[in-house]
């Protein structure tokens, strides 16, 4: 009797372990980005000092600041920056990048993106925001020349 009750409890307890490891990077099913602006800037409470959609070539570094209701502090979220449509210089809608971040501070965070050694080619180009699998956001952008 005794290994069958300790055999149980210990099916408990690595069920419940199991579910609590899996909270953080889970996402409530009614959680959704409800603001996004990008631009050169951000403070530090994930605001753009001047939105904007259109960048030059020389930007150092763009940023896409997020708001959400519902997103927890602990969910993983996974930024793919894409180039759609940049000519000759790299294939219709290549990925450029991709980062993961553990948001901090419940409902906001951001993704940045920093120039290349010979600029951003000019051209159309969209940020996606997922959780796992799931697409939260798309985000569309420009580069124009300077």
């Amino acid at each position: 009797m005794r290994t069958t009750q300790r055999n149980n409890s210990l099916r408990v307890a690595l069920c419940l372990a199991a579910l609590f490891m899996s909270l953080p990077s889970a996402l409530r099913a009614d959680a959704r980005i409800t603001k996004v602006e990008m631009g050169t800037s951000i403070t530090d409470d994930d605001e753009i000092d001047e939105p904007t959609t259109t960048f030059a070539p020389s930007t150092p570094k763009i940023y896409c600041a997020w708001h959400s209701d519902g997103m927890v502090v602990g969910t993983t979220l996974r930024g793919v920056w894409i180039a759609e449509d940049v000519g000759n210089v790299a294939p219709p809608n290549y990925k450029i990048d991709e980062a993961s971040l553990t948001v901090a501070v419940a409902n906001q965070g951001n993704f940045s993106l920093s120039k290349p050694n010979k600029g951003f080619p000019v051209g159309k180009y969209r940020l996606e925001i997922y959780s796992g699998d799931k697409l939260l956001k798309t985000v569309r952008f420009r580069v124009e020349g300077e």
